[in-house]
């Protein structure tokens, strides 16, 4: 839970927050773009796996259905952390969410979502809000 701003160090890695490392797990994680959403989504590898299980489902018969599959594989990328709890985010995910100095990493429970700042500032000015969202949800 929670959000950090870290800064993309010159060899373009993001430092994760250790209490978030620990909770990905020892596999890495897998990271993707947002889906119609100007961010990355970093999954622990049980969050990936589930994804693929329904992806499983899928009709091999339908285009759309197909198109989905290739592009998650082919636009996700596994990471593994390095010793000091780094990533290196590819060039053109960091370009699809406008990633280059500060990141805002927030957490989505089952995800964390990296952000460049003006964009969730952006989000969170344009959001219907908590109560929205819970009503929404019938919570």
């Amino acid at each position: 839970m929670g959000r950090h701003v870290h800064k993309l160090d010159p060899k373009k890695r993001l430092t994760i927050p250790s209490g978030w490392r620990g909770l990905m797990g020892d596999g890495g994680v897998f990271l993707m773009p947002g889906i119609e959403r100007s961010c990355l989504m970093l999954m622990p590898e049980t969050v990936m796996s589930q994804f693929v299980q329904k992806l499983q489902g899928m009709q091999l018969s339908n285009p759309e259905e197909m198109e989905l599959m290739l592009t998650l594989a082919s636009e996700s990328d596994h990471l593994t952390f390095d010793v000091q709890g780094r990533i290196r985010v590819k060039d053109e995910h960091l370009a699809y969410a406008g990633l280059s100095g500060d990141v805002v990493l927030a957490s989505a429970f089952n995800r964390i979502e990296l952000w460049n700042p003006e964009n969730w500032e952006a989000r969170s000015s344009s959001s219907t809000g908590l109560a929205s969202a819970a009503k929404a949800l019938k919570l």
